[in-house]
């Protein structure tokens, strides 16, 4: 058996943490064919239609057949309906019955992440009920999404889901600014108290994460001032930011934080730099590598103590990026700081996802104990960190 091989089938025994999943609320039936397969996963990111006719089913392999999203979800189909064939024009009807088939034939998608996946449990980024954990608080652990808090500049501008805290919790929109602050601190406190293990913020679909040091003064006149500048709610936006950063340490909880893609020229990890720099006692996760700025994700890890590194994404955008980044992480001596979540929204591009997570995994550390970084028996012990060990230290056991 090779190393890789070992490796593979030990990362088959441990009992996941998943530390980043949008599992959508519907259980059962779902998804009903290709159709809801490539709207809700990140085929539908891939600028190719999918109308359920031949010719768009060839264009649409055609032009993604060697995309690592397609590889990983037809891998995981492949697996799950007991077949080798691939997904061409060809065979689209019959992966289409076999998708609704599967679907309706599952008792649980909660038992199936818990048998089939290994996850032991799920931290649930619950973008559209931000702190659900979905009914099921045996399996869920929630995160808290704080991009609403950024957008109560007014009572009703809203975040990219469509979240404004005045209108999804009701907040009187006469408040004061220092009470709109307590407020957010309330929430959060609430949130914690309910479950909720870490912070989440997906700010790069909203603005850029260039936040700057604001003073109270600054932040004040862009909060609910109809003659606000640009520049003035900027300032009230980054001033929200570090202010929750300061929660987080105050209460330890950690912050998880997307990095990379999304709005391209906001997201790049390295525009953390001041707000993880003045922040020392936040704990700051970042997804995703920052990929593609890979490079400088590695170097805040490496610097700062209190950076850590989630896989999630990673190895569904590029499997060869994930294995070069998990390996230099390695080599910076940062193993202590990796996690590895899903991020996905349904039951087949989930375990589509832990097939490349572990294919990604297995693969840096093949390659690691080949080339004698290290013993297979470390290797196994790395691979239990990632997949588990990590999250509860980093987490500090409240999953």
């Amino acid at each position: 058996m090779s190393v890789f091989q070992e490796i593979s089938d030990y990362i088959d025994t441990i009992s996941v943490i998943d530390t980043h999943c949008h599992k959508l609320p519907r259980q059962v039936g779902f998804p009903a064919g290709i159709q809801d397969l490539v709207e809700h996963s990140y085929l539908g990111w891939c600028h190719r239609d999918w109308d359920g006719t031949k010719e768009a089913a060839a264009e649409f392999v055609r032009g993604l057949k060697h995309n690592s999203y397609f590889f990983w979800i037809e891998k995981s189909l492949q697996k799950l309906l007991g077949t080798e064939q691939r997904l061409d024009e060809n065979t689209y009807p019959w992966f289409d019955q076999k998708i609704r088939e599967f679907s309706s034939s599952l008792a649980s998608d909660d038992e199936f992440l818990r048998n089939v996946c290994h996850y032991d449990k799920i931290v649930l980024d619950g973008y559209w009920e931000p702190g659900t954990n979905l009914g099921n608080p045996g399996l869920y652990t929630p995160t808290y999404r704080i991009n609403q808090f950024l957008f109560g500049y007014q009572p009703d501008t809203v975040d990219d889901n469509g979240n404004n805290p005045f209108l999804v919790y009701g907040w009187p929109k006469d408040l004061e600014f220092d009470q709109y602050l307590d407020k957010i601190e309330e929430k959060i406190t609430e949130k914690m108290a309910q479950g909720c293990v870490a912070l989440k913020s997906s700010l790069p679909y909203d603005r850029s994460i260039h936040f700057k040091e604001r003073t109270y003064d600054e932040a004040k006149r862009g909060y609910q001032n109809p003659d606000a500048s640009r520049e003035d709610i900027v300032a009230f936006q980054d001033y929200i930011y570090f202010y929750i950063c300061r929660i987080a340490a105050k209460y330890d909880i950690p912050f998880q934080n997307h990095t990379g893609l999304g709005n391209l020229e906001g997201s790049n990890a390295m525009l953390l730099k001041e707000v993880i720099s003045k922040n020392p006692k936040t704990r700051f996760i970042l997804f995703h590598g920052s990929f593609p700025w890979t490079d400088d994700a590695l170097a805040l890890i490496h610097n700062y103590s209190n950076v850590y590194a989630d896989l999630c994404w990673l190895p569904s955008i590029s499997t060869t990026t994930a294995i070069y980044f998990l390996k230099q992480l390695i080599e910076t001596g940062k193993a202590d700081a990796i996690t590895w979540g899903c991020d996905s929204w349904t039951v087949i591009e989930s375990y589509g996802a832990y097939l490349a997570g572990r294919y990604a995994v297995a693969k840096a550390l093949a390659d690691l104990i080949e080339d004698a970084f290290m013993t297979l028996e470390e290797g196994k012990e790395l691979a239990e960190n990632i997949f588990r060990n990590n999250a509860k230290r980093i987490y500090l056991d409240r999953i």
